[in-house]
């Protein structure tokens, strides 16, 4: 889970962890690719407005043929990022527990 703001961080974080997910938390571009290089995710969520992120940066992250990826954005993104699931902000947090939900099993 990586978001530019701590306090959606900390509250997404909080409600995925009593779902029973363990949540490993970036802030910045940098710190999520640090993350990626000990583990892949069974699912990704990112915020459009990672410091250091965007659109391109997602699609190195997260190859093509991995739909990890749940984008989590205030506006528009680009159709060609390879996601699986872009929520808009603010986040309907059943909508997200039910979407990480069909990520990690499509991975299983």
């Amino acid at each position: 889970m990586a978001d530019s703001d701590d306090i959606v961080l900390a509250l997404i974080s909080h409600i995925l962890h009593r779902q029973g997910y363990l949540v490993d938390v970036a802030g910045s571009a940098e710190e999520v690719e640090s993350l990626l290089a000990v583990n892949m995710p069974d699912a990704a969520l990112l915020d459009t407005r990672l410091p250091g992120g965007g659109a391109e940066w997602m699609r190195r992250c997260i190859p093509d043929s991995d739909r990890r990826l749940i984008i989590l954005s205030y506006g528009p993104i680009s159709a060609d990022v390879p996601a699986m699931a872009i929520l808009q902000k603010p986040i309907e947090f059943g909508l997200l527990v039910d979407t990480v939900a069909a990520c990690v099993q499509s991975t299983d």
